[in-house]
């Protein structure tokens, strides 16, 4: 007798409870390798199916054995990048003039290797399947921490490289020290500047929104700004001097408030004037920034001075103008070209105005070289007759 056996209260009718188990695997696996910015599972499930037929271990062992064979492979290739940056790319860097590719070399050849083996760390734990939720979600959040403090760290040294090679390149040939002194300040900043925008991309991984704080850092950001306007006017005034270079260290200058002066310092906050009676006057840059400066030092140390005489209607003009042009030709302090020239410029009540043009080599003897040229005109005209009158009046009484 055959005897028919219903085994359909037995089987799930359901099709979605028959694939139930596998989906869990599925959504398992896939939750772990979520979020990584590269997907090995497929190479990790092979490693762990070849463990498991070779050795008869158990899944879950094979499954930490993967991960571990993973965290050495990109051990070893950390190493090669290691040995590629201490080893090959110096030869390819040397052959350069410039020293801004040794400095972002020496900046990324100890990071890199850190990254590397982070991220086989990290993709290794993301191959181990059947992860607690929790367990994943704290992998990832340490992880782009991690990721950010690296950046961070890198961008940070990459700014100290390329500062360092600012002020040993490019500020000795400047010809001046104002970049010295701005380029420490300005890489504190920066370098404060990064580690806070790390500090706030960290604050909002853990879901502390970041617009509200940001928002915060800037009403705070303006406080400051107010209370300390003039110390940042003064940096903006450093800065403006920095870029528009209107004199340097060593230049005479011509301000308003002080006349004559020689340049003898530029910081963030002021620049140091030595004036003619030996007198250091400390003007903030935020003034010398808006302020009308006569550079004498600049195109060249070239400048002009204007002698002045005056002779009696009964002299000879011409032979007063060729005495005066020729004593000031002699001096060794006078140029050559354009070389001096004398004029009348004047028709005065009493005498004939000569006005001498006169180039000197130096701004330094703007004062000693008319001296010379007066004491060796007075002395000059009187052995040749010529007279230098003086204004007579005459009283008629009535």
């Amino acid at each position: 007798m055959l005897e028919i056996v219903d085994n359909s209260s037995s089987l799930p009718n359901d099709p979605i409870a028959m694939t139930q188990p596998a989906n869990d695997t599925v959504n398992s696996t896939a939750s772990a390798t979520a979020g990584s910015f590269m997907d090995i599972n497929p190479f990790a499930d092979a490693i762990e199916n070849w463990i498991s037929m070779n050795t008869g271990l158990s899944p879950f062992i094979a499954d930490l054995m993967a991960a571990l064979l993973i965290v050495a492979i990109f051990l070893i290739l950390s190493e090669i990048v290691k040995r590629i940056v201490l080893d090959v790319a110096p030869h390819l860097v040397s052959k350069t003039k410039s020293t801004l590719d040794d400095e972002i070399l020496s900046v990324i050849k100890g990071p890199i290797q850190v990254i590397v083996i982070v991220a086989g760390i990290y993709l290794a734990f993301k191959t181990i399947n059947h992860m607690p939720v929790n367990a994943i979600t704290m992998l990832d959040r340490l992880s782009a921490i991690v990721l950010i403090l690296l950046c961070a760290y890198v961008v940070s040294n990459l700014i100290k490289g390329i500062i360092k090679w600012y002020v040993t390149d490019v500020a000795p040939k400047t010809n001046s020290d104002l970049d010295d002194h701005l380029m420490p300040f300005l890489r504190k900043f920066l370098v404060v500047l990064v580690y806070s925008i790390a500090v706030i991309m960290i604050i909002g991984q853990f879901g502390v929104e970041i617009t509200p704080l940001i928002a915060s850092l800037g009403v705070v950001g303006i406080a400051v700004a107010l209370a300390a306007k003039e110390s940042l006017s003064n940096l903006f005034g450093a800065v403006a001097i920095l870029t528009d270079r209107p004199y340097k260290v060593g230049d005479r200058l011509i301000l308003p408030s002080i006349g004559q002066g020689d340049v003898l310092d530029v910081g963030l906050r002021s620049t140091r004037i030595r004036t003619m009676d030996n007198r250091v006057v400390i003007v903030p840059n935020e003034e010398m920034a808006r302020s009308k400066i006569v550079n004498m030092s600049q195109p060249s140390s070239k400048v002009r001075v204007t002698i002045k005489v005056g002779i009696s209607y009964r002299s000879d003009v011409d032979k007063a103008c060729a005495i005066m042009e020729r004593i000031a030709s002699e001096l060794p302090q006078v140029s050559k070209e354009p070389g001096p020239r004398a004029y009348v410029s004047a028709l005065g009540d009493f005498s004939v105005d000569i006005t001498m043009l006169v180039w000197i080599d130096s701004y330094r003897e703007d004062l000693s070289v008319p001296d010379v040229i007066y004491r060796k005109v007075l002395a000059r005209f009187k052995e040749e007759g010529i007279e230098i009158p003086y204004p007579i009046k005459t009283v008629i009484p009535k």
